[in-house]
């Protein structure tokens, strides 16, 4: 038997869209939690009983979705500011308790 699996085509039908909590099992929101509607329709060659059998897709995932991106970037940016502060915070301790016992800064 012949695989027709890939013998579709689709074209993007509207942005990428988070995934509600309900559908996160399915395989399109599987791989990051983002979808994105499509309409596809099956190329030349393909049997119809082939065509009835398996529908083609509605969504699928997003490559490199904009708000995903957007938050692991601010994400990131307060994890570093976190670890600025908290930096900051262990040089200013340090030097104050250097400069109680004695020792002087260079």
């Amino acid at each position: 038997m012949t695989d027709y699996s890939k013998e579709f085509t689709c074209v993007d039908q509207g942005a990428c869209i988070a995934c509600p909590s309900s559908d996160l099992s399915l395989t399109y929101c599987k791989l990051n939690g983002y979808k994105q509607e499509v309409a596809c329709e099956w190329n030349g060659g393909v049997p119809k009983e082939y065509q009835d059998a398996h529908p083609l897709p509605d969504y699928i995932a997003c490559q490199n979705p904009v708000e995903l991106n957007r938050r692991l970037f601010f994400r990131n940016q307060l994890i570093f500011i976190v670890f600025g502060v908290i930096a900051f915070a262990v040089y200013s301790w340090r030097r104050r308790k250097l400069r109680g016992n004695g020792y002087s800064t260079v």
